[in-house]
C-alpha cells in the first residue's frame, strides 16, 4: 500500500532556485516542483546530521560532499579528508580497560535535557565491541509486567540524547502506548553493521551482533522478555533497521524507516554509505572491504526484499523540494541547505526502487511520499505518527 504523489518534475530546480535567494517561492510553486516518483535524479549527497541538537534547535548538522553519478559508478570519490567533518560530533565510544567479559547492565542515569519520569539511560556493555554503550529507554507506564519493544535507530550522529526523544518528541507520542522504546547511542557512522575492521577514528563495530544478541539479552534481564519486538530507524538508522530486519528476519514483526536507502550495492546506495562512513572519519574499507566485496549484497534490503514477507512496514521520504519555512530554519546557510535537499532526493530514489521491489515480490507495505521537505527532523517528522499509527497494533501496543 503506497501513497504516491501524482505529478512531479525536477526537484534539483526547486532546491536550487529556493537556495540561490528566491526563498519567498510560494509552497504551492515548490510543491508543483519536484519529480515524478519514476523519474528521480540520481543525485548523491552528503551525510547530514539531521538528528543532532542542532536538528533539534531548527539546524541541520554538518553534512558530507555531494557527488555524481558516474564517480559513484566507478566506486570512487574525491577524499573527505582525515577527520570527522563534523566538529560536534561526540567521539567514538572507548575501549574498555579491563576488556568487558560480560554483557549486562552496568550502570542507570536520568537527564535534566529529557525530563520525563519513564526516561532512563541504561549503560550496556558489550563483549563484542568491548565498549559501554548508552541505551536509552521511554518505558510504558500502562501496565505491568513484559511489554512489547521497539528498537529506533538513529542518523549518522546517533546522539546523545536521541533525536527520537528531542526533535522527535516520541514519548509524548506513546504516552497513551503500551510499549517500551529502546534508542541506541555511540553507532557514529557506523551502519549498525558489524564491521570487517577496527577502525582508526571510529573505533570496533559490532553494532549488528549487540542489536540482535547483546543487547536484548541485558534488556531481557532489566525489563521483562519482550512480548513482541520491531525495529524503526531514521536516515542511516532507517536503512539499518530494514537490513536488519532482513538478516533476521525471525526477530522483528514490524519494521520502520523515514527517509533511509535500501542498497548499500548501487550506485545511489554505495555513495551514501560512502559519504556517511567518511564524513565522520571511518575508513570505508573496513566496513565491509572495497566496492564489490560480498558484505555490500549480504546487507542489500533491495535485493533480499521477500525476507521482510510477513511484517508489518511503513516507509516514507520526502522530495527534496523546500516547505515554505526550510531557508530560515537553515540561517541561509546555502550548502547545508542544497545539501539537504540533494540527500532527501537520493533517499526519495532509494524508497521508489524499494516501493517497486516490494510490489514485485509481493510484499505489502505503507510507504508514504511527502510532497516537500530535506533531509532533517522537518521531514521524518512528518512521517513519525503515521509510523507509529501502523508498526504498534502490529506489536499489540
Amino acid at each position: 500500500m503506497s501513497h504516491r504523489p501524482h505529478r512531479l518534475s525536477s526537484l534539483v530546480v526547486a532546491a536550487l532556485v529556493a537556495a540561490t535567494g528566491a526563498v519567498s517561492v510560494p509552497v504551492a510553486v515548490a510543491q508543483s516542483a519536484g519529480s515524478d516518483v519514476g523519474m528521480v535524479n540520481s543525485a548523491g549527497g552528503g551525510s547530514v546530521d539531521p538528528s543532532s541538537a542542532a536538528a533539534g534547535s531548527g539546524h541541520v548538522g554538518s553534512a558530507g560532499s555531494t557527488e555524481s553519478q558516474s564517480l559513484a559508478a566507478l566506486g570512487v570519490m574525491p577524499p573527505l579528508g582525515t577527520g570527522s567533518q563534523n566538529t560536534a560530533a561526540e567521539p567514538a565510544l572507548p575501549q574498555e580497560n579491563p576488556p568487558v567479559t560480560e554483557v549486562k547492565v552496568v550502570r542507570r542515569e536520568s537527564d535534566p535535557l529529557v525530563p520525563d519520569a519513564r526516561f532512563t539511560r541504561l549503560w550496556v556493555s558489550s563483549v563484542q565491541m568491548n565498549r559501554i554503550v548508552p541505551v536509552e529507554v521511554i518505558r510504558s507506564g500502562n501496565e505491568s509486567g513484559p511489554k512489547p519493544r521497539l528498537y529506533l535507530l538513529d542518523g549518522v550522529d546517533a546522539p546523545t540524547p536521541s533525536g527520537w526523544l528531542l526533535p522527535g518528541d516520541i514519548g509524548t507520542k506513546v504516552a497513551d502506548r503500551n510499549v517500551d522504546l529502546v534508542m541506541v547511542q555511540g553507532a557514529d557512522a557506523s551502519l549498525y553493521a558489524d564491521w570487517l575492521n577496527d577502525d582508526p577514528v571510529l573505533g570496533r563495530n559490532k553494532w549488528e551482533t549487540f542489536m540482535t544478541k547483546e543487547l536484548p539479552e541485558a534488556l531481557d534481564a532489566e525489563l521483562g522478555v519482550a512480548l513482541k519486538t520491531g525495529i524503526a530507524g531514521l536516515s542511516m538508522g532507517g536503512g539499518a533497521a530494514a537490513a536488519l530486519a532482513v538478516r533476521h528476519p525471525e526477530k522483528y514483526e514490524a519494521v520502520g524507516s523515514l527517509g533511509g536507502c535500501y542498497s548499500a550495492a548501487d550506485d545511489i546506495g554505495f555513495l551514501l554509505t560512502k559519504v556517511t562512513v567518511e564524513s565522520r572519519g571511518g575508513q570505508l574499507g573496513n566496513l565491509w572491504g572495497e566496492r564489490g566485496a560480498p558484505g555490500y549484497a549480504e546487507h542489500d534490503v533491495i535485493r533480499h526484499a521477500e525476507k521482510l514477507s510477513g511484517k508489518t512496514l511503513y516507509f516514507s521520504t520526502a522530495t527534496g523540494v523546500p516547505g515554505p519555512n526550510e531557508w530560515a530554519q537553515h540561517n541561509g546557510d546555502m550548502l547545508r541547505f542544497v545539501q539537504g535537499a540533494g540527500l532527501e532526493q537520493a533517499v526519495h530514489a532509494c524508497t521508489v526502487k524499494l516501493d517497486r521491489r516490494l510490489d514485485q515480490v509481493g510484499v505489502d507495505a505503507r510507504i508514504d511520499y511527502f510532497p516537500t521537505g530535506l533531509h532533517n527532523w522537518g521531514s521524518f517528522g512528518q512521517g513519525v505518527q503515521p509510523m507509529l499509527d501502523t508498526l504498534l497494533p502490529r506489536l499489540g501496543a
